[in-house]
């Protein structure tokens, strides 16, 4: 077995009923009385306490701004009921609760037990901010979608949100990995471990084509320079579905993904973690913050990680730093500084071909932890480094200034082996080449918004006038050399490669600026939302200069129809640029991407359910003509479906996250007629996930959650076109927390189960089993 090297810093849908049904027959196993939470209040004024308290556990706290003036509270920690842990805040107050049921309590002066306070004020309800933590799974707020903060109750677009708890309860080490449990969302396999790029809606996304954001701010522009994203530096990460060029510019159509960092709150936040497990995982992590005075708060959140992967030589080593720090002088102003430092060392998945994983083959079946390349030459060693700041500023009332900016430099170094085909006189040996490839991009984005919130004739309006841009100079330089054959089936490495010869040195200036209205207008349970932007996006390629130019729009009507139900529908645009001239020598137009979707939520209390309808194509696409040198823009690709999900606890202790897609993803429109019909590469027809978390199972303290994720049968399109299977893979978490510690066993594809994804010939193997363990403190 390889042994990872220590880490050197950069120079059908028919699922397994059994799956689906483990968590029915566990529920009965929780507790039904008011049960013991986790909590960790420091020493504080008493209305802040409170306020923690509730935020901790999602009760509702009612009471008086008078009789809490002026108190303190100790600190409170370690494994209490909400009763419990109120009483011991009220210690010495002169105050009393009084309790409605487990989670609702009032608190008054012990002389008024039996009167009402006159002035109250309910906390733990709503979540402060878009930007701020999601408690049990189910988001209440995002600015994905609006840029401001807004109700998803109110949003007429779908968007999925996974908060650090789910990312967490998951052991999620990527962001795809993260999304894993979102309705139509599939990773691109091969660049599992390379940079964060998914299939949403069955169009690929990625920073390349704009698709990605970090804080509401484009990444970078390019997704080997880029690399990965840390899920443990990460408060959420937000998938809006579809169309969605109007607040975002140059994008695919299926959606932008927008990551929201860890940043400093007013509750202290104390966290050390050391985890272990197979594949040689080990690692070491803190996230840490507090308030520095009544003006600054900090935090700073670490990382580092050594393990192996699935498959032989390829190492998933991380070291990250993020610091950040947060002013506010004045209820008016808040000022966030952000950095992030990452170093990965790992390397580039090639696959294995389709005869010996997908189809069967005379000399046997190729493992999936078979290396196809070189040991010592295939690396991708990443060093990334940012820094920038988010402001806020309230002009006058109703009127706010809203400004982010960011500073990147990224370099990505990738030396990796290229399969070629098998050998004409013995097929288990295929012919090899080596790439040493050099990916680099620096530059700066920037967002300026002014929101303003104001009355007319009793319609309320939440309008946003900005614009945004970036500016980043990228690199690519490619060499290409001899390497030798491999026999794949009883591989023996030890190939040097021949000399390199330069590919090409490609030096990209992208110039990106988008100018963008939008009005949100309230009235009575109605909500409509309308958008319009301007995009102007110039590129200088080794001297050659292109400019596209794109007006893109969106409307959408939400209709709160009884509290908590909303029907909405939504059209909407996108344009991704398209390099290059036709055989007449005209610039090639944009691809245009159109939505048009009807879905619906629900709400009730901290649960959310969620369905939507869908119809999103993509024209304008680069399709080759028999008898012409260059492509013409003849083709299209349609997607329709259905995506329901649900977030959110369903019982006392019980907290769950289900969602099903139905994608009917292919080409419509095509120079060549085999194409038509066709099915998009990754993505199944059906897709279901499931995962249930029960709180306190047995005793206090114990946690144990059960998840199955399906992923339905797709094909080798492009290549042979064989079947790949549907496969469903298990997921489990058992917890245990006593006083500030927390250990916990995180097993993802519990049995193990051998999956596949191909195209053009190529296969993927997903992740085996995968055991980790960890223990966490936190004061």
């Amino acid at each position: 077995m390889y042994r990872n090297p220590a880490f050197r810093p950069h120079p059908g849908f028919r699922p397994r009923l059994a799956a689906w049904a483990v968590g029915l027959l566990l529920a009965g196993s929780v507790f039904a009385q008011e049960a013991p939470k986790a909590i960790n209040i420091a020493a504080q004024p008493l209305d802040k306490a409170i306020a923690a308290l509730a935020r901790q556990t999602g009760a509702q706290i009612v009471y008086s701004t008078a009789v809490v003036e002026a108190k303190n509270a100790p600190a409170v920690r370690g494994t209490l009921t909400v009763r419990e842990a109120l009483q011991q805040l009220l210690a010495g107050s002169g105050l009393v609760l009084r309790a409605q049921d487990d989670q609702t309590f009032t608190v008054v002066r012990a002389e008024q037990q039996g009167a009402l306070p006159t002035v109250t004020v309910a906390a733990g309800a709503e979540q402060p901010t878009a930007t701020g933590p999601v408690r049990v799974y189910a988001a209440r707020l995002s600015a994905s979608a609006t840029k401001m903060d807004t109700p998803l109750l109110e949003t007429p677009q779908s968007i999925t949100v996974v908060g650090a708890e789910q990312i967490a309860d998951q052991k999620a080490q990527s962001v795809t990995e993260a999304l894993a449990y979102a309705p139509g969302v599939m990773a691109d396999p091969g660049y599992s471990n390379s940079y964060d790029v998914l299939y949403s809606r069955g169009f690929r996304l990625q920073d390349g084509n704009g698709g990605v954001y970090r804080d509401g701010l484009k990444l970078g522009g390019s997704g080997w320079a880029t690399g990965q994203q840390e899920p443990y530096g990460l408060e959420r990460i937000e998938l809006l579905k579809g169309a969605a060029s109007v607040l975002y510019g140059a994008t695919a159509p299926g959606g932008v993904l927008n990551v929201v960092t860890k940043q400093p709150q007013q509750d202290p936040v104390n966290e050390v973690i050391a985890e272990g497990g197979n594949y040689q995982h080990r690692a070491l992590a803190a996230d840490l913050g507090r308030k520095l005075s009544d003006e600054w708060a900090a935090r700073v959140v670490v990382l580092a990680r050594n393990a192996d992967t699935v498959v032989d030589h390829i190492p998933n080593n991380t070291r990250y730093v993020a610091p950040s720090l947060r002013w506010t002088p004045s209820a008016d102003t808040s000022l966030t500084l952000q950095a992030h430092h990452v170093e990965r060392r790992t390397a580039y998945i090639w696959g294995v071909p389709v005869v010996g994983s997908l189809l069967p083959s005379p000399h046997g079946k190729l493992p999936r932890e078979r290396f196809v390349g070189e040991p010592g030459f295939d690396h991708q060693d990443t060093t990334q480094s940012s820094f920038g700041w988010l402001l806020t500023h309230q002009l006058a009332e109703g009127l706010s200034l809203h400004h982010g900016l960011r500073w990147i430099d990224s370099e990505n170094h990738i030396g990796f082996t290229n399969l070629r085909g098998p050998d004409a006189a013995d097929p288990r040996v295929y012919q090899r080449r080596a790439f040493d490839e050099l990916e680099t991009t620096r530059g700066v984005s920037a967002d300026t918004r002014v929101q303003a919130d104001f009355d007319t004739a009793g319609v309320r309006h939440k309008a946003v006038a900005g614009f945004d841009l970036s500016n980043h100079r990228i690199g690519s330089k490619w060499q290409l050399a001899t390497l030798g054959a491999l026999n794949l089936f009883d591989p023996i490495y030890g190939a040097t490669p021949g000399s390199f010869a330069l590919a090409f040195d490609d030096r990209e200036h992208q110039r990106r600026v988008g100018f963008y209205l939008q009005d949100q207008i309230k009235f009575g349970a109605l909500t409509a939302l309308a958008g319009l932007r301007r995009d102007e996006v110039n590129s200088t390629l080794n001297g050659e200069s292109e400019k596209t130019g794109a007006t893109t729009g969106r409307v959408g009507l939400v209709w709160e129809v009884a509290p908590g139900l909303a029907p909405f529908a939504s059209w909407s645009q996108s344009f991704e640029p398209v390099s290059g001239t036709d055989n007449e020598g005209q610039r090639y137009k944009p691809t245009r991407g159109e939505q048009a979707e009807l879905g619906i939520r629900w709400m009730r209390g901290e649960f959310m359910a969620s369905a939507a309808l869908f119809d999103l194509t993509q024209t304008n696409v680069l399709k080759n003509r028999p008898g012409l040198d260059k492509s013409v823009q003849t083709g299209e690709v349609r997607s329709r479906g259905l995506e329901l999900e649900a977030k959110g606890p369903i019982a006392r202790n019980v907290h769950l996250i289900a969602s099903y897609a139905y994608t009917d993803a292919k080409t419509t429109q095509s120079e060549r007629p085999s194409e038509i019909g066709q099915p998009v590469s990754y993505q199944p027809r059906h897709q279901a996930a499931l995962w249930t978390r029960f709180d306190h199972v047995l005793t206090p303290g114990l946690q144990l959650g059960v998840g199955a994720r399906y992923v339905g049968s797709t094909s080798d399109w492009g290549g042979t076109g064989a079947g790949v299977p549907s496969f469903t893979t298990l997921d489990l978490l058992i917890g245990y927390t006593t006083g500030p510690w927390t250990m916990r066993l995180n097993i993802n594809n519990l049995a193990d189960k051998t999956t596949l994804l191909c195209t053009g010939g190529w296969c993927t193997y997903g992740d085996g089993r995968r055991a980790t363990a960890s223990v966490a403190y936190r004061w």
